[in-house]
């Protein structure tokens, strides 16, 4: 642990983004159909709306289905490695994680009550259960872990683990009444998959991610503080209560 608190902050930065410029053109140019480095460059200077008898295949697999997915998986990579350092200094924990206030749980019975009752079909609908779900989780969290007007964190933590496991149950139910289509969907979307990612995903989800990343730069002293612990944390102004 020492060795890794020792590592210089722009040598780890130049490191992980040497190893996703190679993933990215991994990602691009591997698959069901090879497209060649350079045809990669070539198509991707021609733009969206380029034709070209020579490059057409190559062309709509690059930017209808492979950039897409990358696009997409560096949006949502971030937003994911955003919420984990944000809880990890909320909490004083490196291990501290969204599904630790039920966040993970809480969407997932979300999800998995809109395809149960198939909205699926609708535009954002398991999305906008998702949310519901985490944010309800997470209320319900908070407010089981205040004692005296104050959060306690070890038992937040217990509360997150009961609720998660809540949600298992219920998704588990939710599963033992669906249909055999809706079974598929619920365990499609479970495992997770960039598989289907469009232009119109990233679209939706690119705002939010720079709004909730934009707005947790902001707190990036007052986490600073915070581990110091709440007493030293608060005892220099940092309101703990109400940042957490």
């Amino acid at each position: 642990m020492s060795e890794m608190r020792r590592l210089n902050p722009k040598t780890v930065a130049i490191v992980l983004t040497v190893a996703l410029v190679i993933v990215v053109i991994n990602a691009l140019t591997t698959g069901a159909y090879t497209i060649e480095l350079s045809e990669v460059f070539k198509v991707l200077f021609q733009g969206p709306a380029a034709t070209s008898d020579s490059t057409s295949i190559s062309h709509a697999v690059f930017w209808n289905v492979r950039l897409p997915r990358v696009a997409l998986a560096i949006v949502v990579g971030a937003s994911l490695a955003v919420a984990g350092v944000v809880m990890q200094g909320v909490f004083r924990n490196p291990l501290a994680e969204p599904a630790t206030v039920g966040v993970s749980g809480g969407a997932a019975v979300g999800a998995v009550i809109a395809i149960t009752l198939g909205l699926s079909r609708i535009t954002l609908g398991v999305q906008v259960f998702a949310f519901i779900g985490g944010t309800l989780a997470t209320a319900i969290v908070y407010g089981l872990s205040r004692v005296d007007g104050k959060t306690d964190v070890v038992t937040l933590i217990l509360t997150g683990i009961a609720i998660n496991a809540l949600s298992g149950a219920l998704i588990g139910l939710a599963v033992f009444i669906a249909d055999d289509d809706q079974i598929r969907t619920v365990t499609f979307w479970s495992l997770g998959s960039l598989g289907l990612a469009t232009w119109r995903a990233v679209a939706v989800v690119l705002p939010l991610a720079i709004i909730g990343i934009a707005l947790s730069t902001k707190f990036t002293r007052t986490l600073d503080l915070m581990a110091l612990g709440d007493r030293s944390a608060a005892h220099v102004g940092v309101p703990v209560e109400r940042v957490r």
